[in-house]
């Protein structure tokens, strides 16, 4: 494939894709939540709507305090709480139609520290939100 970089899978668990109606917001005041893309036992990646109008540097370096410690996932019936967090990207979607002039992003984030408890939760999580597996980027290179 011309134009197709070559990346190399560097996830230590496998993605899944996340079921209709599931979400992640991070906590607990920044206004960031949205429906998760793809889920694993190491991290997610979720859209938002991106309500900084813009001025996204200047929010980002005021929530890098305490109001983003922790995510959160709901789904119909499961809910995961209070799991730390790093931010590996948070990029703006541009790839999608948009009627308004509110910007969509995605977020990726990898769990970090996770309690015995909180691994618990998320594989229970897991096992019931999530519908296939990802296909790894670098699957035509494998040959």
């Amino acid at each position: 494939m011309a134009g197709r970089k070559r990346t190399v899978e560097r996830r230590r668990s496998k993605r899944y894709k996340a079921v209709e109606g599931a979400y992640a917001a991070i906590s607990p005041n920044s206004h960031k939540l949205g429906q998760i893309t793809d889920i694993s036992m190491g991290g997610l990646a979720f859209k938002y709507i991106d309500t900084n109008n813009g001025d996204t540097n200047k929010e980002d370096n005021k929530n890098q305090g305490p109001s983003e410690e922790s995510i959160f996932l709901s789904s119909m019936g499961f809910y995961v709480g209070d799991l730390p967090f790093k931010t590996i990207s948070d990029d703006e979607v541009t790839d999608t139609p948009s009627f308004s002039a509110m910007k969509v992003r995605q977020r990726h984030v990898q769990f970090t520290d996770l309690s015995f408890k909180q691994l618990f939760d998320l594989d229970y999580y897991l096992r019931n939100n999530v519908s296939d597996q990802v296909e790894k980027l670098d699957q035509e290179y494998d040959k």
